[in-house]
């Protein structure tokens, strides 16, 4: 049996490989990446090298290491001659730092020369996590990892078995608004419904299953791709969000939140605006449209159509994976 550890911080990077793990009977160990310096998303030189000397001998027990969520966890083994596979599955731009606790030289140039070293290199796969991260390594920082995009699966486990869940009268009747910066500072999306009059909760929630609970989400986007848009596949929660002509016309002269770097004609590489997911989510181009599609969609029918492409999407990327990590 494959022994694998897999180096990140986030629990849908976990989630993921848990699934991929009892599919394809990898023996699985999971390490959370953490140093003890509130820096630990910034890794210089120095830091991989202390983090290496720590822990090498643990290191060595494994047949492959996969580095998840923040790529810069990956320097630890590119910098230090790690020969076994090394998978580095990116999930946040691959040069991703906090410049809030830098406290190191990074990015620096010797990262930037390993990871484009590393491209060559028999044992190293560099896959993306959505179309847009291998198009920004490319574009933005001329290094071409190729065309290997493997999504997220997104089907939860039990580690997103909190026990915790929203207590509200009538939650299947209500709309979930999240607290992320564009539905709340970007514009006061909860007012905005309140005031046509629609049953909403704005607020966290308790994990994926805590979500499937309401009657759907509306949401303006914010990023490239979320594993919530995958969880929610696998769970049929029904997403309505704005057309792209809507959300441009919505973040115009605003405080538009998008994670860094953004286009306007790069919107369709994120999962929100690909051509292939035209049907899994409810578009609407007005606020108006947006409360006729509330009350018309067929919830049935479209929860039915997000756990069957689910279904088949999570077969596609499991055989992905076991190319990757037995060929």
């Amino acid at each position: 049996m494959l022994k694998v550890l897999h180096v990140s911080f986030h629990i849908g990077c976990h989630n993921d490989f848990i699934n991929i793990a009892k599919e394809l009977e990898l023996d699985l160990k999971f390490l959370e990446f953490t140093d003890g310096t509130p820096g630990k998303y910034n890794i210089g030189h120095e830091r991989a090298e202390k983090y290496w000397n720590k822990h090498k001998e643990y290191f060595k027990q494994f047949d492959v290491i996969v580095t998840s969520d923040t790529s810069p966890i990956s320097r630890v083994f590119l910098q230090n001659g790690w020969d076994k596979k090394l998978i580095i599955w990116i999930n946040n731009r691959f040069d991703y730092h906090d410049a809030a606790s830098l406290d190191c030289e990074f990015p620096d140039d010797e990262y930037y020369q390993l990871f484009k070293d590393a491209v060559d290199k028999p044992n190293v796969h560099i896959i993306g996590y959505t179309d847009f991260e291998n198009h920004y390594c490319k574009e933005w920082r001329n290094i071409d990892i190729g065309n290997t995009i493997i999504k997220p699966i997104g089907k939860p486990t039990h580690i997103h078995d909190t026990g915790n869940f929203i207590e509200l009268d009538d939650i299947q009747n209500t709309f979930f608004v999240g607290p992320y910066h564009n539905d709340n500072l970007m514009m006061d999306l909860p007012k905005k419904l309140k005031e046509m009059n629609l049953p909403i909760y704005n607020g966290r929630f308790n994990g994926p299953h805590d979500l499937a609970r309401f009657k759907g989400v509306i949401h303006i986007p914010y990023s490239w791709s979320n594993y919530a848009f995958f969880e929610g596949l696998s769970l049929g929660i029904v997403y309505f969000i704005p057309t792209k002509e809507f959300l441009l016309e919505l973040k115009k002269d605003k405080d538009f939140f998008w994670s860094p770097p953004y286009k306007d004609e790069l919107i369709e590489l994120s999962e929100w605006y690909h051509p292939d997911h035209k049907d899994l989510l409810v578009y609407f181009d007005s606020w108006l449209n947006l409360k006729i599609k509330l009350y018309t969609t067929n919830y049935k029918k479209q929860k039915n159509l997000l756990k069957e492409y689910s279904f088949n999407h999570s077969n596609k990327t499991l055989k992905q994976w076991e190319n990757v990590f037995f060929n």
